[in-house]
C-alpha cells in the first residue's frame, strides 16, 4: 500500500516536490539541533529521534521482517526491541552526517582503524583492492581505513531520492577523502578506476534484484556478484571491512583478511563461492551486533508474518 502511494506521489511532480521540501526542512532542523549540541549529545539526540520516529515509518515492517528472517528463534518481543534499537542506530547515523568532518579529524581520536590482515595484504600485492562491506555501524566511515593506509579509494554510493537532501549530504561526504560513483553507473567506471590503480569500495548487504540468489543467514537472497567478479577477473584482493560503533561517537573500522579464490573453479563459480563467503561474514557481524544493522530495506522476498501458538514469529 505504501509503495503504491509512493508511486502515485512520483506521478505528481508538484506534490512530490512539496513533500521533498517538507522532508528536507524537518531533517535540516534535526541537523541544526544536533549542531548546537556537544558532538556526543548530538549523536544521542539522533538515537532518541530514531527510536521514537522510526517505528512509525512503513519501513519498520522491513526491519521487523529482516530481523525475524535472520533470527527465526527470537521471540516477537526481542524482534520488536531490537528493531527499535536499529532505528536508534539509523537516527545516529543520519544526525552524524554534518559531523563527519569532526568525526574524521585525527585530533578527535574517534575512529580507530584495525587491520586484521586485509590492508597488509593489499600493500603487499602492490595492486588495487576491492573493499566490500554492509550497512553496519556508521558505514560512512569505511573509507577511513583506506585513507589510513594511503590507498586511493573510489566508493560506489546510491544517491538520495530527495535532491535537496543529497545536495547537503554530498558536501559532507567530502570529509571522507575518497571519490564517489553512483551505483547505477558503476560497473564500467569501476573497471576504469581499478585500471588507474585506485581501489574501489561497495556496500553489498541489500537486495539486488539483478543479482544471484546466494545464502544469507542460510536463506536465498539476491546478491550482487560484481565485487567478486572484479576481484577474480583482475586478480585483486577482495577485502571485507566493517565499522563497529563502540560507544556513542567512537568507532572501530576493521579490515579483515582477503577472501581467497577457491582453487579449481572457473571465474563465475569462484565469484559465486567468494560472495557466499562474504554473506557468511556479514551474517556473523550482524549476529554480533544486530542493533547496528541498518536494515530498513527489504532483504529477502516479501513474506507474510504470522504468529503461531508458540509465540514466535513465523514467515510463510
Amino acid at each position: 500500500m505504501m509503495h503504491a502511494l509512493a508511486r502515485r506521489i512520483e506521478a505528481l511532480p508538484l506534490l512530490r516536490d512539496r513533500l521533498w521540501e517538507i522532508e528536507a526542512r524537518l531533517l535540516t532542523r534535526a541537523w541544526e539541533a544536533a549542531a548546537a549540541r556537544d558532538i556526543d549529545a548530538a549523536s544521542s539526540l539522533g538515537r532518541r529521534l530514531g527510536r521514537r520516529l522510526g517505528p512509525l515509518s512503513y519501513k519498520h515492517q522491513h526491519v521487523l521482517a529482516n530481523l525475524a528472517t535472520a533470527f527465526p528463534h527470537w521471540l516477537p518481543q526481542q524482534v520488536a526491541a531490537t528493531a527499535r534499537e536499529v532505528w536508534g542506530s539509523i537516527g545516529r547515523t543520519l544526525v552524524e552526517y554534518p559531523l563527519l568532518e569532526r568525526i574524521c579529524d585525527p585530533g578527535e581520536q574517534r575512529v580507530r582503524v584495525i587491520d586484521l590482515g586485509g590492508l597488509a595484504a593489499a600493500r603487499a600485492s602492490g595492486r588495487p583492492a576491492v573493499f566490500v562491506s554492509a550497512h553496519i555501524g556508521n558505514f560512512n566511515l569505511l573509507p577511513l581505513a583506506a585513507r589510513a593506509a594511503g590507498i586511493p579509494l573510489t566508493v560506489v554510493y546510491r544517491r538520495q531520492t530527495n535532491p535537496l537532501i543529497e545536495r547537503l549530504m554530498g558536501g559532507w561526504r567530502e570529509a571522507l577523502g575518497c571519490r564517489f560513483l553512483e551505483v547505477d553507473e558503476a560497473t564500467r567506471p569501476l573497471l576504469a578506476e581499478l585500471r588507474r590503480g585506485r581501489s574501489v569500495g561497495l556496500i553489498m548487504d541489500q537486495r539486488y534484484d539483478r543479482g544471484i540468489k546466494v545464502p544469507f543467514f542460510g536463506k536465498p537472497a539476491t546478491t550482487t556478484l560484481v565485487p567478486a567478479r572484479l576481484a577474480v577477473r583482475l586478480d585483486l584482493p577482495l577485502l571485507p571491512a566493517r565499522v563497529e560503533r563502540l560507544r556513542g561517537m567512537r568507532f572501530a573500522v576493521l579490515v579483515h583478511p582477503p577472501v581467497e579464490r577457491p582453487p579449481g573453479l572457473d571465474e563465475e563459480a569462484a565469484a559465486l563461492a567468494m560472495t557466499a563467503r562474504i554473506n557468511e561474514l556479514f551474517a556473523g557481524w550482524i549476529t554480533r551486533r544486530p542493533s547496528q544493522w541498518l536494515c530498513a530495506k527489504r532483504r529477502w522476498p516479501r513474506q507474510r508474518a504470522r504468529m503461531p501458538l508458540g509465540g514466535k514469529i513465523s514467515l510463510t
